[in-house]
């Protein structure tokens, strides 16, 4: 049982601060839909690193925010290391879990994550933070995943692709423009307030370089399916979850099957996939 007081999908919210873009696109796409969907990749995480065992002894949540997926992590290992370069964001998260004596929380503002000794971290959160960042910082981060992770650790990697062509964007609340690489990586280093840079990976040209840094991919799933492409449900007395976010799924309402079903049809085909979805999430193992 995860002490309290622990933060729930229901007081989390998009956005964090300036990403009004993507508070928009939940709301649209259908909030307990999205959430659901991404229960199900945990859920899938879970059941991969775990299986019968008991709990890893230590995760790392890269660019915790306000420590949304926490509760996950604690779900799955006995200690939590938290650590975030937006201090606002820090600060709010150790509020909500400042009771729990195996949350660790640590600000830093670059990659490097000096204060944790090499392989010693059994599995390492890295959600939707690589398209904000820097390609120099990105390549710097996967090597420090490379240090502390312990041997066969794992990495969850979620972020935004594309079908085609590697994009950069910046996204404002007037919507979303194609911007050069140049200008993407001043935005990464200089940020502006209401702006926010988003890198847009080429599916094959990302798993090329992940190889190239020693990871082997486990498996890969393709989630958030565009609302024209997603079954027309209508989810009824499904909340949030309070703790651990697969708990969502525990409900028998055939509107979740549904949907989950959706998701294992469009994964079978990975072209219909790629073009069908939002998001990609990869389980990484280090090599």
């Amino acid at each position: 049982m995860i002490p309290n007081p622990i933060m729930s999908q229901n007081e989390y919210a998009y956005p964090d601060r300036d990403e009004r873009l993507t508070s928009r696109l939940i709301q649209n796409y259908n909030e307990t839909r999205w959430n659901l969907e991404e229960a199900y990749v945990l859920k899938k995480v879970k059941d991969t690193v775990l299986g019968e065992n008991e709990k890893l002894s230590v995760s790392l949540d890269v660019g915790t925010g306000l420590g949304r997926l926490i509760p996950f992590l604690l779900s799955i290992s006995r200690k939590v290391i938290a650590l975030d370069a937006d201090l606002w964001r820090l600060e709010e998260a150790m509020k909500a879990f400042n009771s729990n004596s195996s949350v660790f929380f640590l600000w830093t503002r670059s990659s490097r994550l000096d204060p944790i000794p090499p392989g010693s971290v059994d599995f390492i959160n890295y959600s939707h933070v690589a398209q904000h960042v820097s390609p120099h910082e990105f390549l710097e981060t996967l090597g420090e995943f490379q240090r502390v992770l312990k041997m066969n650790g794992w990495v969850l990697f979620l972020t935004t692709h594309s079908e085609g062509k590697e994009w950069f964007l910046v996204s404002s609340e007037d919507g979303a423009e194609e911007i050069g690489k140049e200008e993407y990586e001043k935005l990464t280093l200089n940020p502006v307030p209401g702006k926010l840079p988003v890198r847009k990976f080429n599916v094959d040209s990302l798993e090329k370089l992940l190889k190239e840094c020693g990871f082997e991919i486990e498996w890969k799933f393709y989630y958030h399916v565009k609302p024209e492409f997603a079954p027309r449900v209508e989810l009824r007395n499904t909340t949030g979850a309070i703790g651990d976010p697969t708990e969502l799924l525990e409900s028998s309402q055939k509107d979740v099957e549904h949907i989950m079903k959706n998701l294992k049809s469009i994964n079978s085909n990975e072209m219909e996939a790629r073009r069908k979805a939002l998001d990609i999430a990869m389980l990484l193992r280090k090599g």
